[in-house]
C-alpha cells in the first residue's frame, strides 16, 4: 500500500515546487502511518545486520532503536554548539568505519533546532559520496525554518540517488492526531521499504 494516488501526486508536486525534489508518485513514494514507521520501514530496506548507521547526536529517540532492531549499529556523531550543532565533514570523517553503510540526518533537528545551509550538506555530500554512503534524510522539521528556506538534502547535486526522504504532515500542518507521513526515495528503495 503506498497510499492514496491523488495525494502522492499533490505531494510529488508540492516537494517538486518547494523543494526541487523530482519524485515520481507511481514508484518512487509510499505514503505512510506518521513519520515514525516511514523511518522504521526505510532503516529495515537498507541496515543488514553487522552494518553501522552514522546518526547525529543530538538524535531522536527512536532512530537508535530502529537501528538496533534491524541488526545494525547506531554511531554517534556529536555536533557542537562551536558549530551550530550543525554536522560538520570534519566530524562525519572521524566515525566512517568500513562497516558504515548509511547516514541518519534530521535537518531541521529534534531537539537542537539546528539548520543545515546549502554548503554545509554540499560538504556532507563530498563524503557521502566518496564513502558510498546512503542518507535518511528525516525532513519533518522543513517548514519551521525562520530564516530563509529549508535546503533538501537531495536537492543537492549527486544526493538524490542516494538519498531516502522522510517528512510528514504532522509539524509543517500541525496535523499530528492524523499519523500522516511518507518516504520517497528512488524505486529500489522503495519497492524494499514497501
Amino acid at each position: 500500500n503506498t497510499g492514496m494516488e491523488p495525494l502522492r501526486r499533490k505531494l510529488a508536486q508540492f516537494l517538486d515546487d518547494r523543494y526541487q525534489l523530482p519524485y515520481n508518485p507511481s514508484g518512487e513514494m509510499i505514503v505512510t502511518t506518521g513519520v515514525s514507521e516511514a523511518l522504521d520501514i526505510a532503516i529495515r530496506a537498507v541496515i543488514d545486520p553487522g552494518d553501522e548507521a552514522l546518526v547525529v547526536d543530538p538524535i531522536y529517540v527512536s532512530y537508535g532503536p530502529c537501528i538496533t532492531l534491524a541488526g545494525g549499529r547506531p554511531v554517534l556523531m556529536p555536533c557542537y554548539e562551536k558549530d551550530n550543532f550543525r554536522l560538520t565533514a570534519d566530524v562525519l570523517m572521524e566515525h566512517i568505519t568500513p562497516k558504515s553503510k548509511v547516514l541518519i540526518l534530521n535537518f531541521p533537528n529534534n531537539p537542537s533546532g539546528a539548520v543545515m545551509r546549502r554548503d554545509d550538506l554540499k560538504a556532507i555530500a563530498d563524503v557521502a559520496i566518496d564513502h558510498d554512503l546512503l542518507i535518511l534524510s528525516d525532513e519533518v522539521y522543513a517548514e519551521l525554518t525562520y530564516e530563509g528556506r529549508h535546503c533538501a538534502t537531495a536537492s543537492i547535486d549527486g544526493l538524490w540517488e542516494r538519498t531516502v526522504t522522510l517528512s510528514g504532515f504532522s509539524k509543517a500542518f500541525a496535523m499530528t492526531g492524523w499519523r500522516l507521513g511518507y518516504l520517497c526515495a528512488p524505486k529500489e528503495i522503495t519497492a524494499a521499504a514497501l
